[in-house]
């Protein structure tokens, strides 16, 4: 039997140990640094990085952060109300009191115009190759949509409006450049506004749309319109031509004013006082063209000839003009500049 080993304290501090080093520890401890053999305060010393945000800076941070997001919501809004009380509450434009060199309200023109795209109006690659189109087909003027039959804006606007209903869709990005560049290579920028027919205000403004018995009036298509005996719609469109105005634009074509028959005859001549209050306000400052609109399916001249006649049968007036949405655009082009008198715009 293997006899027990029993151990003592006898040879402690002696064996496996360490011998004991250094100094007493002192309150001057922590300005020394390894190997200068000083305790006093040295500024080559590390020095205890603190950080530059902590929770407390951080939630400090945030609080005023909230209160400007706050205020600056708050002012955005108070701005965005009173330029729509504006737009809907404007007094009418007075007369100028000084002679203007030209009264463009009883000017006769002769346009011979192409509709475009807004988005090709950039004012720079997009447009010029546009220039270049219109002046080797020879068209004197360009026809663009300011607002068109779904009541979405072609150009950017900061009418309170337009910016609340979110109206904008796929507008021109320099509308104002690309309207000099028209004018300096002598082509006559034109706008166009589909008047009535609105599926954004009409149906967002309950003052500007057209309530049939007691609800708002939908036509066989799903679409609201604009009511003509409404100030806020009247101030609406006169906002945009307005504006545009501002930007050089002196000719709008007025589309869409007649409304559908299930509403009644009251309106079956829209253009007609709406121009007239429009020409009240603005007196000689803008010309105000109606928009009749035709198809021309046909692609010969004869044919042309006789589809013309036919369905421009009974249609006269003095400021008339022709949307025509042709099969062959070159065709019906040379068949148009042949006849007197008459404006036209060329689409597809």
């Amino acid at each position: 039997m293997k006899k027990k080993r029993f151990y003592n304290n006898k040879k402690r501090n002696t064996k496996w140990t360490e011998q004991e080093k250094g100094r007493k520890i002192s309150f001057a401890d922590k300005y020394i640094e390894d190997g200068n053999g000083t305790d006093k305060y040295s500024k080559s010393r590390k020095r205890e990085k603190k950080p530059i945000f902590t929770k407390e800076k951080l939630g400090t941070f945030a609080k005023y952060l909230i209160i400007a997001v706050g205020c600056f919501v708050i002012i955005s809004i108070g701005y965005t109300v009173m330029d729509l009380y504006i737009d809907r509450n404007a007094m009418p434009l007075t007369e100028n009191s000084e002679d203007s060199s030209a009264d463009m309200s009883t000017l006769s023109l002769q346009l011979k115009s192409e509709s475009i795209e807004p988005l090709s109006m950039d004012g720079g690659v997009m447009l010029t190759a546009v220039i270049n189109e219109l002046q080797e087909n020879g068209y004197t003027s360009v026809t663009f949509d300011l607002k068109r039959d779904d009541g979405t804006i072609g150009y950017n606007s900061s009418l309170a409006t337009i910016d609340m209903y979110g109206a904008e869709a796929s507008p021109a990005s320099d509308l104002e450049k690309s309207i000099s560049e028209f004018v300096s290579n002598d082509i006559l920028p034109v706008g166009r506004i589909y008047c009535y027919k609105d599926n954004i205000v009409g149906t967002g403004d309950l003052t500007a749309g057209i309530f049939a018995n007691g609800k708002l009036y939908r036509d066989d298509g799903n679409n609201a319109y604009l009511n003509p005996d409404s100030e806020s719609a009247y101030n609406y469109i006169k906002g945009i031509i307005e504006e545009v105005k501002g930007m050089g634009v002196t000719v709008f074509v007025l589309d869409g004013c007649d409304l559908p028959d299930t509403l009644g005859d009251k309106y079956n001549d829209g253009f007609k006082p709406l121009s007239e209050k429009l020409y009240k306000d603005f007196g000689n400052e803008i010309k105000l063209l109606e928009s009749v609109s035709i198809s021309i399916n046909s692609d010969n001249a004869k044919a042309i000839d006789e589809e013309w006649k036919e369905k421009t049968e009974g249609v006269d007036g003095e400021d008339i003009i022709f949307r025509v949405k042709a099969k062959d655009k070159i065709k019906v082009k040379q068949f148009l500049d042949n006849q007197d008198g008459i404006s036209y715009i060329i689409s597809e």
